[in-house]
């Protein structure tokens, strides 16, 4: 009985003995996981980091100089890549071209297509000395055709408003492909949506496309907005009924860049965890000299 006791015990040492190394060794492994996972967490943080920088120098680095107009923008990404994308541009004397466009989803997929968006948009075309200027309505339908001769996986889909300027008339031709309605507030702080017909870009491509005009006033504000603002802008009733949100009707009276300073204040201060989204706002401001 001894024998066998003592046998029973060194058997349970022995397997003490290997459950411990056992367990050693998979705590090694644990943490040599996770420390690898924290490697790759970095090295992709950094790439994200590199990519967003490579993004925004696609962004335009001075806006058009002009006495009489002001612009201002406010560029948030969601991460340090966005699916938002925006220029503008002097396309001539008397006429001054911008748009914003919005990829669908987040991160590194909707970044890439913005990088396809911004060489896909065609505001001017040079034959030798003479130029075209395009319209707003042909801009878009280019530049659905081109996202759908690419037959886009995953579902890239997009939205974009292009507006062009005639900076001597002050009148304003716009189009649109599912993005937001612009905003018009006049000198009076009355607010307006620049509303025309237009379906997703990428979709179809014979998708149908409105073009509009307005003619804009000394001391009018223009705002052009994508989607991720627009729970700070107000909310759309119905097809001729916006109602603008208590914080932002606040701004309208303010100065082009002072609004667009406190609405990215506002948007920092109530941005949802679970629904954040890239935000980008466009203001362009008619001085009254």
């Amino acid at each position: 009985m001894t024998a066998t006791l003592y046998i029973e015990s060194a058997n349970m040492a022995n397997i003490t003995k290997k459950i411990k190394k056992y367990s050693g060794q998979h705590q090694k492994n644990k943490i040599s996981r996770q420390n690898e996972n924290a490697d790759y967490a970095r090295q992709l943080e950094t790439q994200l980091k590199m990519a967003g920088a490579v993004q925004r120098d696609f962004l335009p680095r001075t806006l058009p100089d002009c006495d009489k107009f002001n612009w201002s923008v406010s560029f948030m990404p969601a991460d340090w890549v966005s699916g938002d994308i925006y220029d503008i541009t002097r396309l001539d004397e008397e006429h001054i071209g911008f748009y914003l466009a919005d990829a669908v989803g987040h991160s590194m997929p909707a970044a890439l297509l913005t990088m396809f968006i911004k060489q896909a948009i065609v505001m001017r075309e040079t034959f030798g000395s003479k130029y075209k200027i395009f319209t707003p309505l042909e801009v878009i339908n280019n530049l659905n055709q081109k996202m759908c001769e690419q037959h886009l996986s995953g579902c890239q889909f997009a939205t974009c408003c292009y507006c062009l300027l005639n900076t001597k008339t002050l009148q304003l031709d716009y189009c649109r492909a599912g993005h937001p309605y612009p905003l018009v507030i006049d000198n009076q702080n009355n607010a307006g949506q620049l509303q025309t017909r237009g379906a997703l870009l990428g979709v179809f491509d014979n998708a149908q496309f409105e073009q509009g005009h307005t003619q804009l006033s000394i001391g009018d504000k223009l705002i052009m907005y994508s989607d991720g603002a627009e729970p700070f802008m107000g909310i759309e009733q119905n097809n001729d009924s916006f109602n603008l949100g208590t914080e932002f009707e606040k701004l309208l009276s303010l100065p082009g860049r002072q609004l667009t300073a406190e609405f990215e204040n506002i948007c920092k201060a109530n941005k949802n965890p679970a629904e954040v989204d890239d935000i980008t706002v466009i203001v362009l401001e008619i001085s009254k000299e």
